[in-house]
């Protein structure tokens, strides 16, 4: 058997090819075991959207991955105008930002709800947000982006 490397040589590839190896599966066990908690909160960034499953809703939610903070927005035409306008909705109870985690959107497959799940894929725990008229100040009508108690 002829070799083409002297075998100090393929021992010493060897031993570098082995910790490569070595460090590598270190790191996917990081990866599969999700890292430290901290670290998992510094990687959830960024913002998810998502569209209720109504075919009559004309709006979309969005929210912060890594708050919870919610928001919805939807379009419109005012009459007699050529051009539509997006009509972003004021965050009420429990719309805002909740414990830092990992948090997603979830329609339900019921066709004429016009609300979203958030969800918080770290606790598991769920709420429902959806836009609801409330009787403000001076008898006004306000139009709040609301959100249930979170529950699991």
């Amino acid at each position: 058997m002829t070799l083409s490397q002297p075998p100090v040589e393929r021992g010493r590839i060897n031993w570098l090819l082995g910790l490569g190896l070595l460090v590598a599966g270190a790191g996917l066990g990081y990866a599969f075991s999700g890292g430290t908690s901290a670290a998992k909160a510094e990687a959830v960034t960024g913002y998810s959207f998502s569209a209720p499953p109504s075919t009559e809703a004309n709006r979309i939610y969005g929210v912060n991955r890594r708050t919870g903070e919610m928001s919805v927005c939807q379009f419109e035409r005012p009459e007699g105008s050529t051009v539509g306008i997006t009509r972003c909705f004021p965050k009420g109870e429990g719309a805002g930002a909740q414990a830092d985690g990992d948090y997603a959107l979830a329609p339900t497959h019921y066709a004429g709800e016009t609300g979203i799940f958030r969800v918080n894929r770290a606790t598991g725990e769920m709420s429902i947000c959806y836009v609801r008229e409330l009787n403000g100040a001076n008898g006004a009508r306000d139009t709040l982006l609301l959100c249930t108690p979170p529950a699991k």
